[in-house]
């Protein structure tokens, strides 16, 4: 097979480099022939993979963390909305929670899959915002978790205590807003606190956000949080490390091939951890629209 590996050097605090390094000599090992690119700065991923989508290789792999994947499978479909060729995903962030569906705990379960050649198809998200459509792998979400999101981002210095940091600001000024959504059809009225959107089971990296999820069933698993206290909201934190949160009475689950959002205010999204485009939103399913090395 002849490979083209996109690596983001800064994955995992600047780890990335390192694994790929590391990756391409466990490659060469196995007789696989593939080539590393680096970003040289955000979005240049997703530059890369729509240019390479469509030229002479056996599949694409994306090394980094839920962000990378996320720009090179934009990239991948902006060039070629069929996703002619498969993926690899090769760990080197600090969630990489779309990885545990697939059983890669370390960059080498990840090169065996590969070497394996075993493919499987996958769904993907695809939302439509006002200025723009993407698709997503992971989960995507608004809300309570984009709000601490964007605030994690500004003390990023401060390592894996930024979302502590960001949970704790957003929870001090926490309010509920009216949400409008339609989950196939069906039309609803809350008071919500978050939406996430699920392809897969996990986010930021072990949060159990929807342990019912399947990557190739064809559909997405919606998790919605209604209006909750401070208090309230803080003891629940902890049980999305169990999928306990599931049974709490204001947390509603649907499962959904197209679902539409209207809030009351906009919302910022997050798509697969990056922060883009914001609400009102329509997410359908695209049923085993991407082939990857698992």
């Amino acid at each position: 097979m002849k490979l083209l590996m996109l690596t983001n050097p800064m994955a995992g605090r600047r780890q990335g480099k390192t694994v790929a390094e590391k990756s391409l000599a466990l490659f060469e090992q196995n007789g696989l022939s593939v080539q590393n690119r680096y970003s040289e700065y955000p979005g240049h991923l997703i530059e890369l993979a729509k240019r390479e989508v469509n030229r002479d290789w056996d599949g694409i792999i994306a090394l980094g963390g839920d962000g990378t994947l996320f720009e090179v499978i934009n990239g991948m479909w902006q060039g070629n909305p069929e996703l002619p060729m498969p993926l690899g995903v090769l760990p080197a962030g600090t969630g990489n929670s779309f990885c545990r569906d697939l059983e890669i705990k370390t960059h080498a379960d990840a090169v065996k899959k590969i070497v394996d050649a075993r493919l499987r198809p996958v769904d993907l998200g695809h939302c439509v915002c006002d200025d723009q459509t993407f698709v997503f792998i992971n989960i995507l979400g608004f809300g309570f978790v984009a709000d601490v999101a964007k605030k994690a981002y500004s003390y990023r210095k401060w390592g894996a205590l930024n979302y502590v940091i960001g949970v704790f600001l957003i929870t001090r000024r926490l309010q509920s807003y009216f949400l409008d959504f339609e989950i196939d059809s069906i039309a609803y009225q809350r008071n919500n606190i978050f939406v996430e959107i699920c392809n897969s089971r996990k986010t930021g990296g072990d949060m159990l956000m929807a342990p019912e999820a399947k990557i190739d069933d064809g559909l997405l698993d919606v998790v919605i949080l209604n209006q909750v206290s401070r208090r309230r909201l803080l003891s629940a934190l902890p049980k999305i490390f169990t999928g306990a949160h599931l049974r709490m009475p204001e947390v509603e689950h649907f499962v959904a091939q197209k679902a539409s959002f209207r809030p009351a205010a906009v919302k910022a999204l997050t798509p697969d951890g990056e922060i883009i485009g914001a609400t009102p939103i329509t997410v359908s399913v695209l049923p085993a629209a991407l082939r990857v090395f698992g």
